[in-house]
């Protein structure tokens, strides 16, 4: 917190689903900024930053959380004082998320602040309490929706229906929600499947497809293709129903359109083998991760559209899953990688042995642990488990078992005070000695989404770092 002057805020918009929905109900991501910016004027708060968290759940964790998550990295970097929401169930449905929030800006001298309930704090045994059970609360409501809602995807594909809104080209929704026969658009997509069979490519598929009234994406066409709700199958995750509706490809044909994957051209361009691995430095190194779903990035190349001339970059993977992909300078994200494990490297330089500290917390938490089964083992044979004197012993046990495995986590992967002492000294190390360095200083680097209005913002406003 701002020991002086003006205290600077940094709101949070988050909604778990968008899905076009409006009305009261719906805590809509202008009605969150528009409270956020009333209570920072209110307050005399000076509205540095607001981050839209759209189709983010609550539940995540704060990994998966990039606004919070740059949130709380500003007021630990002291580039805010106060994190704000709107509601305090549009900031936190998972109680273990708020705890580490909580105690994350407090440690750094911040607040959490949701507008409607006010100061998020655990200072005292009465605060904690209430944050606790509005997070209980919250999170409750939070799983017993995702229950009820399994409970009615189950009940859906049982019955033969489709339990997300896109159909698959060749089929309608009858009146029941049951897929019924297109009698235009099945004998296409049946066709097409005939064609791949024969060994059409995937553009030929395609271009019939969309001179048939079948717009797809190449990537679109080649999921058609791939799917099985053609045989008259819906598969939802675990969910299956191998009956839901009348197929509209025969199995031989679906098997024999598979099998084009692997004809000799596809086969003799996945014998060429993997690629040589990159000496981009952050290539395959694990840290550098996409904000938005995750995923370790990936070296790529892009072009200038004026020249042609392509540079490099780390982007999230092609082949994920990823509501918004996120690409990034790889000479510049590297730079900053850098400099931040340079600061790391400074900090870590005045330790002790890292080699020897690690020895000796295994063993503490070694010995910890053997307490706490020991106590375990006696009370229950004692049958005295539900006795306050036992409860309160294991609560103890339990909280120096935990102290001591995050005293091993924190000491995990520092690298040994040789290679810790050459940080001055990094570019004179070669690309196995540098990767080493930056992985025993940072443990991840969130990189969020840009958009065309912040294309041209630092590098560094986009990395999230977490360090060891």
């Amino acid at each position: 917190m701002a020991k002086s002057g003006t205290q600077r805020a940094v709101g949070i918009i988050r909604v778990s689903q968008t899905n076009g929905r409006e009305g009261e109900s719906f805590a809509s991501p202008k009605d969150q900024r528009d409270r956020i910016a009333a209570f920072c004027e209110r307050d005399g708060l000076k509205l540095l930053q607001v981050y839209e968290e759209l189709d983010v759940s609550g539940g995540k964790a704060l990994a998966k959380r990039p606004g919070l998550g740059a949130a709380v990295a500003m007021v630990e970097e002291g580039r805010a004082d106060v994190v704000v929401a709107a509601y305090f169930d549009r900031l936190f449905r998972s109680l273990p998320t708020q705890t580490e929030v909580i105690e994350r800006v407090e440690q750094a001298g911040g607040q959490v602040v949701a507008v409607d309930l006010g100061q998020l704090t655990e200072a005292s045994a009465g605060q904690w309490l209430n944050g606790t059970m509005m997070g209980a609360f919250s999170e409750y409501y939070r799983r017993s929706v995702a229950e009820k809602a399994g409970d009615a995807q189950r009940r859906a594909v049982a019955r033969g229906v489709l339990p997300y809104p896109n159909v698959t080209p060749g089929y309608v929704r009858g009146h029941d929600g049951v897929l019924v026969v297109d009698p235009k658009l099945a004998p296409v997509v049946a066709e097409a499947f005939k064609m791949r069979a024969r060994g059409a490519t995937i553009k030929a598929v395609r271009e019939y497809l969309a001179a048939n009234g079948i717009e797809r994406s190449y990537h679109g066409a080649h999921a058609l293709l791939q799917s099985r709700v053609v045989l008259g199958e819906i598969h939802f995750g675990k969910l299956a129903n191998l009956t839901a509706h009348p197929a509209i490809v025969d199995p031989d044909t679906w098997r024999q359109a598979q099998r084009a994957s692997k004809s000799p051209k596809h086969l003799a361009a996945a014998n060429r083998g993997r690629r040589p691995a990159s000496d981009r430095l952050l290539a395959r190194l694990g840290v550098l991760r996409c904000a938005t779903c995750g995923a370790r990035m990936v070296v790529g190349n892009t072009h200038t559209n004026k020249s042609g001339k392509s540079y490099p970059i780390y982007r999230c993977p092609p082949q994920n899953d990823c509501e918004r992909r996120v690409t990034i300078n790889a000479e510049r994200v590297e730079a900053a990688v850098i400099e931040a494990t340079k600061r790391a490297g400074e900090e870590l330089a005045g330790r002790a042995s890292s080699d020897d500290k690690a020895r000796d917390a295994a063993t503490v938490l070694e010995a910890a642990q053997e307490a706490l089964d020991r106590a375990l083992a006696g009370f229950a044979e004692a049958g005295v488990m539900a006795e306050p004197a036992a409860v309160q012993r294991l609560a103890e046990l339990r909280q120096e078992r935990d102290e001591a495995q995050e005293q091993c986590d924190q000491l995990r992967d520092i690298a040994a005070p040789e290679l810790v002492v050459t940080v001055a000294d990094f570019d004179s190390l070669t690309l196995d000695e540098r990767r080493a360095l930056v992985r025993s200083a940072i443990e991840r680097v969130d990189v969020l989404p840009g958009s065309t209005g912040d294309r041209y913002r630092p590098v560094e406003t986009r990395l999230h770092f977490t360090f060891r």
